[in-house]
């Protein structure tokens, strides 16, 4: 990728204003997106631009003004092998792809490609590669797997996944007691026919079953696929797998990149019938994502008594 200086100054788009440090922030993703890209092509791994990212790419050919972050969609079969045959190709790239399989402390159903693990990094090589973007960047990926048509069938597959993931989150939590948390763990590993972990393993097995539930079917028990944590929350949640049958390339950012075929109607599903009209929110999480990192930075350098770099003043 490349950008002319201008592109990084502070900008107000559909009403919104971009900072600077944000306009580093979406280039430095860009990177891991290009990078990303090239082990999917290598491998022949197919993958779309999803949520946000596919309505940015449609409605304003890049990012929405009010999002910092990108979203890929893959469906199953091609996370897995992404999983299996990508780990040397990432490393190579100074990349990682983490996940609760990779990561025995890592908590989330969306697995992602990092480029740091450090809170933030201002080494001349990172920096340089990253556009002056000194915190982590990178891209969730959010499986789509089957949904099985028999109604029992996928009511009985909801509950286990809700009791899995919600056990998973709440392991810690001491006004459970561990008691309680060991036998709704043995019911659940009793259930699914696999052996249970020890206790201090006893959670992130918990990640990893929710994941594997939500894999469990294959295509031709389906006509249909979802993002299970999306669908448990909202019903309508729900994709027909042709839409995904075939790939429109759309550009993102002045690159073009892979989408699915029927994006149109996975936007309806996803924002509604008038997903085209630009509306301001920030619904998954507080933006900037990167806000307690540019917190922890500059109490360091305040702590240390050195004068925060003007570049990293606002965010």
């Amino acid at each position: 990728m490349n950008y002319l200086p201008d592109y990084f100054k502070k900008e107000t788009i559909d009403g919104f204003e971009v900072s600077s440090l944000m306009k580093r922030c979406w280039a430095a993703q860009m990177e891991v997106l290009e990078r990303f890209d090239e082990v999917c092509q290598k491998h022949s791994i197919c993958y779309f631009l999803g949520y946000g990212t596919l309505l940015g790419a449609v409605r304003h050919g890049g990012f929405i003004p009010w999002d910092d972050d990108i979203d890929i969609w893959m469906l199953r079969e091609d996370l897995d092998r992404l999983m299996k045959e990508t780990g040397y190709d990432f490393a190579e790239k100074k990349l990682e792809l983490v996940t609760p399989f990779s990561d025995g402390e890592y908590s989330n159903l969306a697995f992602r490609i990092i480029n740091t693990r450090h809170s933030y990094c201002l080494t001349d090589d990172f920096l340089k590669k990253y556009w002056l973007f000194p915190f982590m960047a990178g891209l969730d990926i959010f499986p789509l797997d089957n949904v099985p048509r028999d109604e029992n069938v996928l009511q009985n597959t909801k509950t286990l996944m809700v009791s899995a993931n919600v056990l998973a989150q709440q392991w810690g939590n001491p006004e459970i007691s561990m008691k309680e948390k060991i036998e709704l763990y043995a019911q659940i590993t009793g259930m699914l026919g696999v052996a249970q972990e020890t206790e201090d393993k006893a959670a992130n097995h918990l990640w990893r079953l929710t994941d594997r539930i939500g894999a469990m079917y294959c295509d031709d028990d389906a006509d249909m696929v979802t993002i299970w944590y999306d669908y448990v929350a909202n019903p309508n949640k729900l994709y027909r797998k042709e839409w995904f049958s075939e790939v429109s390339y759309l550009e993102f950012e002045g690159v073009e990149y892979p989408c699915p075929a029927g994006y149109k109607e996975a936007l309806e599903v996803e924002f509604g019938k008038d997903y085209m009209i630009p509306k301001i929110t920030h619904d998954t999480h507080a933006y900037p994502y990167y806000k307690r990192a540019h917190e922890n930075m500059k109490h360091i350098f305040e702590a240390e008594g050195v004068k925060l770099p003007e570049i990293y003043e606002s965010i």
